[in-house]
């Protein structure tokens, strides 16, 4: 059978239409002891009312490639670098960052942008905020998702994703001019993915422990906050809801190019 050049482009096109699926954004956070935050990479002026590449998966979280064993990358930003990550999550949201207790918890925001942006999560904490020293968390509220990690019925919905913070845990992480920074890291099961997102929290009572009245230091590049901005606000969460125009199949086999 002939194919003409104009038919195999239009096949081409098509496949790569296919291969725009999804992922997710943690957009807010707090610590059962208080503080604001969210996932370092956020940009909060990324709409959060569609599914598409550009703009609405711009901030997402992928772990791959180089940065896939410690905080990711995204299309927007490149690799989550996380000193500099952190200090602009301290812009966006406050001087104060999520704090928790040992035996606390970690309240999290994640926005799922297209199908397979769905749980189940997995999380794990690093004690020394360096994302190398990865140890398992308990998810206490997890979002819907099948074993590929996909649900296009919770796209474009905000959901709440918590984990518990063990008894003996200690944060021992120095960055961004905050002492006693521990990283959170969630990601799911999507074939494309994993997708998800790093956030930073800190132990009760150690704000501003590397140097009194400390504040954040200026991020390189930091996006002002407006619009969508993680906080207080962004915990306000979404029912899910139906896709117009958006669709999506569960038993797809996609491969993102990211």
């Amino acid at each position: 059978m002939f194919f003409s050049t104009s038919t195999v482009a239009s096949f081409g096109l098509l496949a790569t239409s296919n291969l725009v699926a999804g992922h997710a954004a943690i957009t807010g956070a707090t610590g059962n002891a208080g503080g604001a935050g969210s996932a370092i990479g956020i940009d909060p002026n990324t709409p959060r009312d569609g599914t598409g590449r550009n703009p609405f998966q711009q901030d997402s979280t992928r772990f791959k490639g180089d940065a896939a064993a410690s905080c990711g990358e995204t299309l927007g930003g490149g690799t989550n670098d996380i000193q500099a990550g952190t200090a602009q999550v301290m812009q966006l949201n406050g001087a104060t960052l999520p704090q928790i207790t040992a035996g606390g918890s970690v309240m999290m925001t994640l926005h799922q942008v297209n199908g397979d942006g769905a749980g189940p999560y997995t999380c794990m904490i690093d004690a020394t905020a360096t994302g190398t020293q990865w140890a398992n968390m308990t998810v206490t509220q997890n979002v819907d998702g099948n074993a590929r990690g996909r649900n296009n019925a919770n796209a474009m919905t905000d959901l709440p994703l918590n984990v518990a913070v063990a008894a003996t845990q200690t944060c021992t992480g120095t960055v961004a001019g905050q002492s006693n920074v521990c990283m959170v890291k969630c990601q799911n099961p999507a074939r494309a993915g994993p997708f998800g997102g790093c956030v930073p929290v800190q132990m009760a009572g150690a704000a501003g422990a590397a140097g009194a009245g400390a504040t954040a230091p200026a991020a390189a590049g930091a996006v002002p906050a407006a619009g969508n901005a993680a906080g207080a606000g962004a915990l306000t969460q979404r029912s899910p809801k139906k896709v117009d125009g958006v669709t999506v199949t569960d038993d797809a086999d996609e491969e993102e190019v990211f």
